[in-house]
């Protein structure tokens, strides 16, 4: 038998489930879910053409838009297949056998993939259970084998944000141990203070970002890395022959052309935002508020979080249950789109508490 390396061996992953979520109010993977209008599909329709599908991709002309849309050297940018392309990347490149990385945890899943698969000892810095968290934990924990810190900022499933002097002083600490600092603003705008400005101010430092979530691009996997010029260089000796495809080029070029679509998108996110936190007040629902396109919805128990999430997928409502960390196990996650989409998200959680015999 041919076995293939032992940390992919021990590797164990989920699939993603062989069903379509079309059809459905997707409130379960905090996608962009306000969507386009059709003068914009017009546009991406009529940029497709026999050339476009049998030509390889023009990568640059996605650099050269990025570039000019954050005002950064195109030397700079390194694009991938997602944001956790640009992550997968930066482990490649700089973690190996033995090494340390410290994240938050809870967090994004793919750092703990990405640990196991090149062979890291992962560092878990646990949020307590008001989901605070001692940034000071995450400095008392490097040694002389930190290779890398992951901070998602803001953090996936908290919602949570480490200010900006807090993150400072983790980046300076870590640039004096020649430890690299990966930021993820996977879900910048909705949490608009970026870590961008910083990075040509240090030798360690790494910002990912994402064209799904403001975007509203999840269909093109489709993301970003911004670093200095020598990091960059090594992240692109390991990028494959197209970075990404014409498809995401197309999309992410034609998406940065109209930014006014985000903005449009932004300000209906807010009113669905704030609806339904005064609907959620009117029920009597506790919840966690965030600086992401989600909220944090406190059902009080593991097993009422079930069954509010069985009866909400019977009326074609997605939501994401399931966490095992205190207190997000008593929680449902609820990705946040425009009024009418949280109006109809509320009369259906209200039908559901009310078949469980909790009155709203």
């Amino acid at each position: 038998m041919i076995l293939p390396k032992k940390n992919v061996r021990k590797l164990e992953r989920v699939e993603n489930p062989p069903i379509s979520r079309r059809g459905f109010l997707r409130l379960d993977k905090n996608e962009n879910i306000i969507g386009f209008e059709d003068s914009f599909l017009k546009k991406v329709r009529s940029k497709i053409d026999s050339d476009f599908l049998t030509s390889y991709p023009e990568v640059h002309l996605l650099y050269e838009k990025i570039s000019k849309w954050l005002g950064i050297e195109k030397n700079r940018i390194y694009i991938s297949s997602g944001s956790d392309g640009c992550i997968k990347s930066v482990f490649e490149v700089f973690v190996g056998e033995g090494d340390e990385v410290i994240v938050p945890h809870p967090t994004y899943a793919m750092y703990y993939v990405y640990s196991q698969m090149f062979g890291a000892k992962l560092k878990k810095i646990s949020y307590n259970r008001d989901l605070s968290l001692n940034y000071r934990s995450i400095i008392d924990a490097m040694s002389k084998r930190t290779k890398l810190i992951c901070i998602a900022n803001p953090n996936s499933p908290t919602g949570t944000v480490i200010p900006k002097r807090d993150l400072l002083d983790i980046v300076k600490t870590a640039q004096k141990k020649d430890i690299l600092v990966l930021v993820d603003e996977a879900y910048h705008p909705y949490y608009p203070e970026s870590f961008l400005p910083h990075v040509s101010s240090f030798s360690n430092l790494v910002v990912t970002r994402s064209f799904t979530k403001g975007l509203g691009l999840g269909s093109a996997r489709l993301g970003f890395a911004v670093s200095n010029k020598y990091i960059i260089d090594c992240l692109k000796k390991v990028r494959p022959i197209y970075e990404v495809n014409s498809f995401s080029v197309l999309l992410g070029c034609l998406v940065l052309d109209n930014l006014s679509i985000m903005k449009k998108n932004m300000k209906l996110f807010k009113e669905g935002k704030s609806y339904l936190i005064q609907s959620l007040k009117s029920i009597g629902l506790k919840f966690f508020d965030t600086r992401t396109n989600f909220i944090l919805i406190d059902m009080g128990t593991p097993k009422l979080v079930s069954k509010i999430s069985e009866e909400l997928l019977k009326r074609k409502i997605l939501v994401r249950p399931g966490y095992t960390e205190p207190p997000l196990d008593r929680c449902i996650r609820v990705t946040i789109g425009n009024k009418k989409q949280m109006k109809k998200f509320i009369k259906n959680l209200r039908a559901a508490l009310k078949l469980e015999g909790v009155c709203p």
